[in-house]
């Protein structure tokens, strides 16, 4: 049925609601992401969602507001909300960068549909949910990783009139006004009940005859990498991480990881090889469900024909035999490991015991093995990291470069912009020498507001204030940019534009810098204004960081007879 009548539209939020007309200079924060700083990305969650809702009976919409708005300065979003009547409204608020875009977009769509309910959901919900229901525009807040069945019960008894006072996992008000907390007791142990997210999405799009709102971020169209769902929880103990071991089990009640079955994910990957032939992100490390686990799940895979590249992520060094397996198994494959630091102290403070030696056996047999393709991640802002130390580690990456050669593709980037919630650092800041900035979501919103990332930034360190990190990751980026252009990795030309815009971010920062000692508030406002076309043109310029994260597209982007079929129910 073409242009149904949702029941539920599912909105994903800009990071910043009013980014389109406010001066924010674009920082790192999401070079080593997709998306930009707008974070237009969707969690992968509101796809199964969707799914699950339709499968029992609810019409679910997917609007990617972020997106819509990035690609079209006019788009009018009370507009295009006005035309929406579903049964109630759901807004992500995953990760901590969209705090002041979901408040926004939740005020806006109670200011132009007051009747209707306002629902939050997500990781950063889940922490925040006391807080989120001091506002008068959220009606619930549904928490943990895994939603599906809380939210389809809300949505049957927003639609039937029914009680919300047994629903699991819902946070919501009483007859009185007063809040009440539902017990977190909704925990699937197995994923086996998460449908065919990429079947729901093609489907929905024509449904709702919506192509625009569907996509994952900018530039999707021309390369649209899909992941592939593994698990929902980790077996890591990463200290920085909100999804680590310990901070789901605080957050969300979740003791071990829920793996989906090696049959479910190969299907995954099936299905997206029948509509494209762009890259397929396996979101986590098959290796976490055990050895047995990832072989089965790697020789499953292998039985689809595909000449997509494969995309597998490591938490930590893998064994020579794992790579000689992935060989057998597939002609396009690569790699991605975050070792965060070349020391191996640091290292090991944060959760990652492993040493230099075995991080570089691990690259040397994958690129043996035929791996085409090997990122290697690093971070600043770690405890015990200084200034020398961050350069090290850059000097680090040129090593690797010089030894391994350009298939090796290290990266360098902040810790930013917050310090996740429930993670060790967020919990004992002090043991690990962090100082919090911002501990309400208010603070967080407000802070997303500032036109100078450094400003945004929820922490600084013993070894490293907010100004401190934001110069060393600028002389981070420069000599790590030249070491590439050096040893192969970039072009001349590419390294040239890279580096450009790397110095007129920094001297627009330095302007911006200039324009807030400014103490009459008019006038800042109006010398930020100024500033506002050349923050713009840098935002233009992002997509030179993305291409040094993109994998081939081995032939035409999309199948779409295939797509056709899929339409039609025949695939």
């Amino acid at each position: 049925m073409l242009f149904a009548k949702p029941d539920l539209v599912l909105l994903h939020p800009p990071s910043v609601y009013d980014f389109r007309r406010l001066t924010i200079v674009p920082g790192p924060i999401s070079d080593l992401v997709p998306s930009t700083p707008v974070f237009e990305l969707y969690p992968i969650g509101f796809t199964y969602l969707g799914e699950y809702l339709e499968r029992g009976g609810i019409n679910t919409r997917v609007v990617n507001l972020a997106q819509r708005m990035l690609e079209d300065e006019r788009f009018d979003v009370p507009g295009f909300l006005s035309k929406l009547e579903p049964a109630a409204f759901g807004i992500d608020l995953h990760w901590l960068t969209h705090a002041q875009g979901a408040l926004e977009v939740a005020r806006l769509v109670k200011e132009v549909h007051p009747s209707k309910p306002v629902i939050i959901g997500g990781y950063s919900a889940t922490f925040f949910h006391r807080e989120l229901m001091s506002y008068p525009f959220i009606d619930y807040v549904v928490r943990g990783d895994s939603t599906e069945e809380p939210l389809r019960r809300l949505m049957e008894a927003i639609m039937e009139g029914g009680s919300a006072s047994d629903i699991p996992n819902l946070t919501h008000r009483g007859p009185g006004g007063a809040v009440i907390e539902n017990p977190l007791s909704y925990l699937p142990a197995s994923l086996e009940y998460l449908g065919d997210n990429y079947r729901y999405m093609i489907r929905s799009a024509f449904k709702y005859g919506d192509w625009k709102s569907v996509r994952a971020f900018w530039n999707w169209w021309s390369y649209p990498v899909t992941m592939v769902l593994t698990c929902r929880g980790c077996t890591r103990e990463c200290a920085f991480c909100g999804g680590s071991r310990r901070a789901l089990l605080r957050l969300c009640g979740r003791e071990r990881p829920a793996f989906r079955s090696p049959e479910r994910i190969a299907h995954d990957v099936e299905l997206i090889t029948r509509f494209t032939t762009a890259p397929i992100f396996v979101v986590g490390d098959l290796l976490q469900g055990g050895t047995e686990y990832a072989l089965r799940t790697l020789e499953l895979i292998s039985h689809v024909a595909f000449k997509n590249h494969l995309v597998l992520e490591l938490f930590s060094p893998a064994p020579r035999d794992y790579f000689e397996r992935v060989a057998s198994s597939f002609d396009n494959y690569d790699f991605q490991i975050s070792p965060e630091t070349h020391d191996e102290r640091i290292r090991e403070v944060i959760g990652k015991p492993y040493d230099n030696e075995e991080l570089e056996r691990c690259i040397s047999w994958a690129l043996e093995s035929g791996c085409d393709k090997f990122d290697v991640f690093f971070m600043i802002g770690l405890p015990g990291q200084d200034r020398d130390s961050v350069m090290e580690t850059v000097q680090y990456c040129g090593e690797l470069l010089r030894r391994f050669g350009p298939r090796v593709n290290p990266c360098i980037g902040p810790l930013a912009p917050f310090i996740d919630p429930e993670c060790i650092y967020h919990q004992e800041p002090e043991r690990y020498g962090y100082r919090l900035i911002h501990r309400t979501l208010e603070e967080f919103a407000h802070a997303s507001l500032s036109p100078h990332w450094r400003d945004m930034l929820g922490y600084e360190t013993r070894w490293l204030s907010r100004q401190d990190i934001v110069e060393v990751t600028y002389e981070a980026l420069l000599t790590l940019n030249a070491i590439k252009e050096n040893n192969g990795l970039v072009s001349p030309s590419f390294a040239a534009r890279n580096d450009r815009r790397i110095r007129d971010t920094i001297s627009l920062l330095k302007l911006v810098d200039d324009v807030l000692t400014i103490e009459d508030t008019a006038r800042r406002r109006a010398e930020l204004e100024k500033l506002r076309r050349e923050a713009r043109k840098l935002f233009k310029e992002l997509r030179l960081p993305k291409e040094e994260l993109t994998w081939p597209v081995t032939g035409s982007r999309f199948k779409r007879f295939n797509i056709f079929r899929i339409l039609m129910g025949w695939l």
